[in-house]
This record gives structure tokens, sequence and C-alpha cells, in this order.
């Protein structure tokens, strides 16, 4: 009845059966049945926040009584507010609600609230109305008066309840209360007369209870809390993680309560002939003569045109409102719902039953006792032409092609006259992919150029008409912003940076019951560096990310088995488009590739003709449960599925992005320019930002330096940061205008005030001859930290700058010689001495050195081939560089050291390269003029 503790009593009420009884809350003394603990006996000095939790329950006849005591420890201001109101919930058709005491113990005294006058104020209050429900709850509080920290609030109640839907019987499903919760003394009893017939459980993990028989009366009682329960693995079934409880009952069997409810959905007489409901029975009879299709239209008819309501009131916790009802006033709950649907298949001459099922956890229902208070949920089973169909009234998005659909109830109680035990729910895979994915990737602007991406995902049964029922209700707005939340969760598969969207559209059609959101956008290039190639894994499909890993390790979890999840189907296909002018793509992995594996079937289909790849898998699982023993197997299936999934290897002689200056290759960036137009377009002003520094990035990538500082400006404009600033800074120096990047540089730093933000400025500072402003700034920010290598590699180039190479070249010794293990430190001491010249005495046998030991081989064969031509020796240096080339052929400073020595070697095809490189990187020609390169 405390607020905070308030779950323990409603947990009590909800899983017991509902009662006839009164809307004003009852006072009086205790029951003469229940055993009273002691005042003295409850300790006020502990700060254990339950002091008392006695939950004694008893079964007398065809009525059930519970009676609770508990205590509270106020220890802080924070209890004090949680605490300081007391409120009880009970239904008043379901049973009388009687407080006995409320009472205030302080310093050994003992303040009764009661006798004070105290009362609590009945409310009626639906707490379940935004869910759609309906239970006629009432609520009862009191503001307790005068409450202090430190108080122990003690509040005895007891509630009887019996139920005329049971037919008698009496039902009790009790949570109990488990460690890390501690309380000063707990338990939970429930006790019946001697020789009556009761059955009772208690578990999962729930001790030892304590079963007597004394004075006529048998009891069975848990000391608690319970020992905090072992923590189970991933992935197993629900009946393993379930609370315990201590379960009582007096039905006999599950035969028993399926009998005990079968008059409760007696159709008899349900559908009045010329009614409202006889006609529409009438319309789907006209339609078609298809017992398939008239379930469906059946089916269809009660989800969409009866809306949810759940009316637990006047008994309607297990009592269904009639058919006629529930059409006319086009609400109803899972048990409404069902009997109107039952009663229409009998009309259309369909052999039907009601059937209850558990939602959340059917896989336990085996393991527990027979009562009605084991289900949350009924469901109709049709059976047509010797096949079994579960039909449920409250789901969306049936239709033909689904109707054979299982839902992931796992157990079923058939409600019959002449009784049913449970029986098992057997899956099947759906006929109708849940979801269909088409994926085009677009690369046809080359292997360094964005994607862009057009995804179209169809959704059927329940996902589609959910998302129909969304789109019904949305807002031009709101629809935009779903077509970006889908758009980045299909991105983020793609690529980790995700992408822009360029457009997108979403709609439903209802007779198929299937919703379809298309998206288009730009991400990054699909293809990345690999072994000195340019390789696109295809990782948008599900193989690619398949992973089944369930540890099992601990002695306790050896025999848990995994829990498969529900049947599904899943179908996705990925088309990749390549440059049309660019044969010698090859296609890797398996791309036709079948397995069995965790109750699943992975079928994979693929196909390069030319230049188009496509590739389709589909995932069928039946679902259900696989043996422990069996994980180590169906883990190496899943590894080896996810290793076969398919590749493309880009020819050698794929087109870079350096390159694209060119008139040849510029008009492959058309597409994506307008895609990235559409997509700043696409975004409100001030959150364009985005859509300008990825297209940024593009220009600048592809060397159209004049257009990518433009975005930049604008990008700026919109939101300066540090980034946006250094980025912009970069490419004016890549274009020679060194002031221009040394002031975007300084508002970089001034944003941001990093290492990295004060080397680049530092290092641009020099090259422009300002090595004391340089200097100065480096030796601020350098904290001899783990950038301290990067900055004195800095101050060295400042310094050469400056005309004291020598020195530099003593501060990379020092380096080397404090961290030898270093080998990057070798490659900085051959690039440092090959471009300015100085300590060439001993470069090429350190050149050698890092060539020998490196773990990034362009870069270092880039170094030595500037110490060939240092040298003198360009044979040597155009080797190197080619070598890095074939490595990675990206490297843009190499591509433009290749064309130097080649036209010192008297290559006029070297000469078209030089120009290129003049037009479009002036700054690079410059700075490696100052290297001696001219």
């Amino acid at each position: 009845m405390v607020a905070r503790y308030a779950s323990f009593v409603i947990g009590l009420l909800a899983t017991t059966a509902p009662a006839f009884a009164g809307e004003t809350v009852l006072y009086g003394p205790a029951p003469k049945w229940v055993e009273n603990r002691d005042r003295a006996k409850i300790d006020t000095a502990s700060n254990t926040a339950i002091t008392l939790l006695d939950v004694q329950q008893r079964i007398e006849g065809e009525t059930l009584s519970i009676y609770v005591d508990q205590a509270f420890k106020l220890a802080s201001p924070e209890s004090l507010t949680q605490s300081g109101t007391s409120t009880a919930s009970w239904m008043p058709d379901k049973g009388d609600l009687t407080v006995h005491r409320v009472e205030i113990l302080r310093a050994g005294q003992v303040i009764d609230v009661l006798k004070g006058g105290a009362r609590y104020e009945v409310l009626r209050r639906e707490p379940g109305l935004e869910q759609r429900q309906l239970d006629g709850m009432l609520t009862a509080t009191l503001a307790i008066p005068g409450l202090q920290v430190g108080d122990v609030l003690r509040i005895a109640y007891s509630q009887s309840i019996r139920d005329k839907a049971l037919q008698g019987k009496v039902q009790v499903n009790s949570t109990l209360l488990t460690l890390p919760v501690e309380a000063g003394f707990a338990r939970t009893t429930v006790s019946w007369p001697k020789g009556m017939a009761v059955k009772w459980r208690a578990g999962p993990a729930a001790g030892s209870p304590r079963e007597t028989v004394e004075d006529g009366w048998h009891t069975v009682s848990v000391p608690l809390p319970l020992p905090k329960r072992e923590e189970m693995p991933q992935g197993v079934p629900s009946r393993f993680t379930r609370p315990p409880s201590l379960e009582a009952t007096t039905f006999a069997s599950w035969d028993e309560v399926s009998r005990v409810f079968a008059p409760l959905y007696s159709i008899k007489g349900a559908i009045a002939p010329g009614s409202p409901l006889a006609k529409e029975v009438a319309k789907i009879a006209d339609k078609s003569p298809d017992p398939l299709t008239r379930a469906a239209l059946a089916t269809r008819l009660v989800q969409d045109q009866v809306s949810y309501l759940m009316n637990g009131m006047s008994g309607g916790n297990y009592v269904p409102q009639a058919p006629a009802q529930t059409w006319v006033s086009r609400y109803g709950d899972c048990k409404a719902k069902s009997l109107l649907l039952l009663s229409m298949l009998e009309a259309l001459g369909i052999e039907a039953e009601v059937v209850a099922v558990n939602s959340r956890a059917g896989d336990a229902l085996p393991d527990l006792l027979p009562m009605p208070a084991a289900f949350d949920h009924v469901i109709v089973r049709a059976q047509i032409a010797g096949e079994t169909y579960w039909l449920d009234g409250t789901a969306t998005g049936t239709r033909l092609a689904t109707l054979a659909d299982v839902p992931p109830f796992r157990n079923a109680l058939p409600i019959r006259v002449d009784g049913a035990s449970l029986t098992a729910i057997a899956p099947r895979v759906p006929q109708l992919p849940m979801a269909t994915v088409k994926m085009v990737i677009d690369q046809r602007g080359g292997v360094d150029i964005p994607a862009l991406v057009t995804a179209t995902t169809t959704f059927s049964g329940v996902l589609g008409s959910n998302m129909g029922a969304v789109l019904g209700q949305a807002s031009v707005e709101q629809k935009k912003q779903l077509i970006d939340s889908f758009a980045g969760s299909v991105f983020n598969t793609l690529s980790k940076t995700g992408g822009l969207v360029s457009d997108g559209e979403m709609s439903f059609d209802p007779e198929t019951g299937m919703a379809t959101i298309t998206v288009k956008g730009i991400v990054s290039t699909r293809f990345g560096d690999r072994d000195g190639t340019k390789r696109m894994d295809l990782s948008a499909l599900a193989s690619a990310n398949e992973t089944f890993d369930f540890d099992r390790s601990r002695a306790t979890w050896k025999t848990l088995p995994v829990d498969l999840g529900p049947a599904r189907r899943m179908r996705e296909e990925v088309e990749v488009l390549l440059p049309v002018d660019e044969p010698g793509f090859k296609l890797g992995g398996k791309p036709d590739y079948e397995v069995f594996y965790a109750g699943k079937t992975a079928t994979r289909k693929g196909v390069l003709e030319g230049q188009r790849l496509i590739v389709s898998e589909e995932h069928a699982a039946l679902g259900g449960e696989l043996p422990s023993a069996d994980i180590p197997v169906e883990k190496a299936k899943a590894l080896r599925l996810k290793n076969t999934t398919p590749f493309l290897t880009a020819p050698v002689t794929a087109a870079r992005a350096w390159r694209y200056q060119s008139a040849a290759l510029k008009t492959r960036l058309a597409p994506v320019e307008a895609a990235y137009a559409q997509a700043i377009a696409r975004a409100p002003v001030a959150e364009r930002g985005a859509g300008l520094v990825g297209r940024a990035s593009l220009r600048g990538g592809t060397y159209d330096l004049e257009g990518a500082i433009a975005d930049y400006d604008k990008a700026i404009a919109i939101q300066p940061d540090a980034e946006s600033y250094s980025r912009r800074g970069y490419l004016k120096r890549q274009l020679g205008r060194v002031d221009a990047a040394i002031a975007d540089l300084r508002e970089a730093l001034k944003l941001s005030p990093s290492v990295d933000s004060a080397m680049a400025l530092a290092d641009t500072l020099g090259y422009a001859g300002q090595s004391e402003e340089a200097l100065k700034l480096l030796a601020e920010y350098d904290d001899m930290g783990d950038e301290h290598s990067a900055v004195v590699q800095v101050r060295t180039d400042v310094l050469a700058y400056a005309g004291k190479g020598d020195d530099g070249v003593k501060e990379i010794d020092a380096l080397i010689e404090e961290k030898p293990g270093d080998t990057s430190l070798l490659n900085a001491s051959c690039w440092y001495r090959a471009r300015f010249r100085v300590g060439v005495d001993g470069m090429m046998q350190i050149c050698n050195q890092a060539v020998e030991r490196a773990s990034n081989a362009p870069a270092v064969l880039d170094s030595r081939a500037m110490a060939g031509i240092a040298s003198g020796n360009l044979a040597a240096a155009l080797a190197d560089a080619e070598a890095a080339l074939k490595i990675a052929p990206g490297q843009v400073s190499t591509q433009y050291v290749r064309a130097w020595i080649a036209n010192a070697m008297g290559r006029s095809d070297a000469q078209s390269d030089l120009a290129y490189f003049r037009k479009v990187m002036p700054g690079l020609v410059q700075e490696y003029a100052r290297y001696g390169l001219k």
C-alpha cells in the first residue's frame, strides 16, 4: 500500500481470480486465522528499507483471503517523500479491501494513524487507459500525517477474493521477494483445510519451503528474501529467467481449467439472423467459397474494424463480452475479439475453437500448475483442409498470404466442453517474407567516389500493418523524420559514418497489408584498401554480420538450451552497379551457398554479369530451441556462412580520385554532385552543414579544391567549427594560398585548442617563414606525452624551413635513440634527410633500414624514392615510387614524385601528368619545388 512497494500488492491481486466486492475501504481487526507479527520483533533500528513483509494467504471453500503486513524504514528525506503517501488499488467487483492498521513506530512509541481519524480517500482511475485498458480499478490514498525521517511505517490490510467464473475453484500465484532486495523479516505463506485437494509449487530456486499440518490446516511457508538468482547466460528460454513464485491451485488438471472456461466461449445464438453481424458474415461468404479466403477475411475484419480495448470490469478478467456487443461497440479485448472471430468462423462453416496462451513465457507453461493465471491471452485455432491455423484477433495485418503464420506462443490450452490438455504450437516458416529488402549500390562514379544508394524495404503481416497505421496518422514532417530514421539504420549497415538522405517515400497497400519504404542517399565508397587492391565487401547482406555465439562455459549452464526465437523469414537483394568503362572487376567469396544451422536455412545466389552484380539471400527460420551441446557445431556453420560472404575486387587500372579533374572522369561525378545537391536542399537551412561538408570532402578528394572551399565557406557560415576551419585551411595551402591557410588554422586552434590544431598551424607558419612563432607554439603545446614525437617532427620541419636542418637531424636522431623500437621514426629520419638534403652521408642506410623494418611500406618506399632523387639515383627512385604505388595507388604525393622522376629521365608521357598536377594541386607542386623537385 505504500507507493514504493505497491507492486507487491498489485502482483498478488493481479494473479488471483476476480470476485464480487465493495467500493469502499473497510476498517477492522485482522482475520482470526492470521498469525500476527509481534511489534517488538520489528527491528526499528535497522536501515533496511523493508523491515517487515508478511504475506499470508488462505484458501477456504471458494474464497481466497490475502493478508499483508508490511513495515518500511524511512531512513532519508527521499524515502519520506516516496513513502509519505500510502496507496492501495483494488477492483471493486473482485474483492473487499480491509485496512487493519496504519502505525508509525518512533523511538519505542506507537502512533495509531487510524485512531487519530485518518481515512483513505477512494479515487476511480484507469492507469492503463493509454494502453487501451479499462479495469474499473479503484485507488485508495492516504497522506500519512506527521511522518519524520527515521520513522518506521507499518500498514496491514487484507482482501477476500471469490470468482464465480472459476466455478468454485481458487488459484494463487505470488511472486517471491529475492535478494538483492533485503528485508528484516519476510515470508509468504498459503494455507488450506486439511484434506482439501490443493496442489502447490514454489520455484524456480525457491529454497526449501516449510510444509506443516496443524490444527486442521495445511500450510506452506517460504522464508524470504530468497538467495539472489544465479545469473543466466544470453539466449536462454524464458522459463529459466521467470521470477520465483509460490503457486497453489484447486484445479486438478489443465483439462479442468479447459472445461471450466468452455461455457464462457459458447457461440450458441451469438449471431442472430438478420443482425448487422450476420450481414457481415454473409458478405464474406458471398466473396468466396474458399474456406482459407473466408478465414482471412473474417480475421481481417476483426483485426481492422474492432479496436482493442481491455475491459476487465464486472468480471471481465475472464468473461468475454458477447460478439453482438463487440460488433456494435467496435471494441474488445482478446477474449471479445476471439469469441467474435470464433462465432464468425463457425457461421462460415470453418471448424475452430478458442485457445488460451501465455504471450510472454509460453515455453514455461508445462512447468506451471494448472490455473487460469498461467495465461494472459486467448486466440483462435482453426482447422482447414487438415491444416491448423492460429488466428489472433488482436494482431494486425493478417491476409491470405500470411494466414498460416504461427504466433510465438509455444503452448496453448484449447477451451473445450470435454476439456483438453496443453498442446504444443508447432512452428512453421512463414509463406511470405516478413521483410524484403532490395538495395542498389551505385558505384559507377568509381572506386574512390561515394556510392549512391537506393534501398526499398517491404514489410508484410504485423510489421506492414503497424507501419501502415503509422503512415495513416503521420504528418508530412513526421513522414520525413521516419524516412530519415529508417535511412539511418540502412546506411549504418553500409558505413560506420552513416550517410546523407537525398530522397525517400513511404506507402501502404491495405489490400495486401504491405508497407513499402524507399530511401535514397549517399554513403562513402564501399571499396576499401585491402592487400594493395580496392575491395568491396557486401556488408549489407545478413550473412556478413552473422554470429551465433552463446556462452555455456559455467558448470551450471552446460545443459541450458538456446532460445532461437520465433519462426521468421527474411529476403534481401543487393545490386551493385560498377563503372561502365572499367572492365576487370572480379567476384570472390561464395556467391552461391546454402547452409542449415540453428534452426535456420540461409540460401544465397549471386552473379556478376558485365558491370552489374546481383546477390540475393533468404533466411528462413523455424525458431524453437537448440540443445547446448549443439552450440559449437552451429557456431562453426554461422562463421563459415559469414566467411563465404561475396566480395568484389577492383582492377588495378581503376580510376583513382586524384585523376578526376580530367575531362574524361569529371563527367562521372555529375550524378553524385546532383545527389549531394538534393540532400543539401532537402535539409532545413540550419542543418545543411553536414551535407555541405560531405560534398566538400568529395570535391577536395577529387581535387576540385575551389569547389570544396566554397562548400566549407557555406558550412562555416551556418555553424563554425574547428574541423571545417582546419580542412579549409589545408585546401588553401594545397592551392598555394599560405597566408589564407594560416588564418583558417588560427581559427581552428581558437575553437579547439588541441595539440593537433597547434601542430597544423605551426607547420604552416614554419612553411611561410614564421619560424619563431611556430616554435613558440610547439613549445607551448608539447606536454612531453604521447604526442611528443609528432611535435618534435613538426619542429624539425620548422627548423629546416628556417635553414637549420642540421639541428632538425639531431632532434630526430635523439628521438630514435629514445625510442629504438619505433620504426616510424626511421621513416621520419629518411623522409626528413631526403627532403631537406641534410645528413645525407648516412641517409640511404637509414632509408634502407626503414624499408626493411617498415610497418607502413608505401610511406617508407615513398621516402626512399625521395632519397634516391637526392642521391641522384633516379632509376632506384622510380622503382621505389612504383613499388609504393602498387600497394597504395591513391598515394597522391607519390604519383607526383613518379611523374617528376619519369620526366627527369626523359619520358615524354610524364609531361601531361606534371601539367595536370600544376593545374589542380599548385600547392603540392610549390612545396616539392622547395625539396628540389623543380
